[in-house]
């Protein structure tokens, strides 16, 4: 019986601790309101908007690879349309990755709209820092070779890589700005 009242003894005071400690780990946790919060705020989400908005367009001019020779001895040729990557599935069992170009699902290592799409390269980056992910691009026409990630368009014309996204906010700019779309009023 003795034995009996130490363990229940022993067991109330292992019990208070345990309370008391659980209590004063709440009372830590409790004034910060945003403690394990998994989505922003209203008033966070009007910010990252506001900051989209307003960001600067990037332009993005790859190096030229072959040698300049004079425009007057060369044919004129024509350029493909823009490359526009949408996106990419990369296949893990050995088989060819499918990547969206201007609107189309095509296999690595094809040819689409005279265009030579290249092998998908995987995540990795090069001793400079920079991403390497992407698809090689290469135009016959005139030999020039890219390297596009999802969401980049280029444009053979002007030798530019572009992002997807400030392309499309330009184009809703300028739609703006003619007048063909109003500010988003309904009447």
């Amino acid at each position: 019986m003795r034995h009996s009242v130490k363990l229940r003894s022993i067991l109330l005071v292992y019990l208070v601790s345990l309370l008391t400690g659980t209590l004063a780990l709440q009372a830590d946790a409790a004034p910060n309101d945003s403690f394990g919060r998994l989505f922003s705020s209203p008033a966070e989400r009007d910010k990252l908007d506001v900051l989209r908005q307003n960001q600067q367009l990037k332009v993005i001019i790859p190096k030229d690879n072959s040698p300049s020779e004079s425009d007057d001895e060369t044919p004129s040729v024509t350029l493909p349309d823009p490359i526009v990557l949408q996106g990419y599935v990369k296949r893990n069992d050995g088989a060819k990755s499918t990547l969206w170009i201007n609107n189309q699902s095509v296999q690595e290592d094809s040819t689409v709209d005279n265009v030579q799409i290249g092998k998908l390269n995987s995540r990795g980056f090069s001793s400079k820092g920079a991403s390497t992910e992407g698809v090689d691009v290469k135009i016959p026409v005139n030999g020039k070779k890219v390297r596009l990630k999802a969401g980049q368009m280029y444009e053979p014309e002007t030798n530019e890589i572009r992002e997807l996204q400030l392309v499309e906010k330009v184009k809703r700019l300028n739609l703006k700005e003619t007048g063909v779309i109003d500010s988003g009023t309904v009447e």
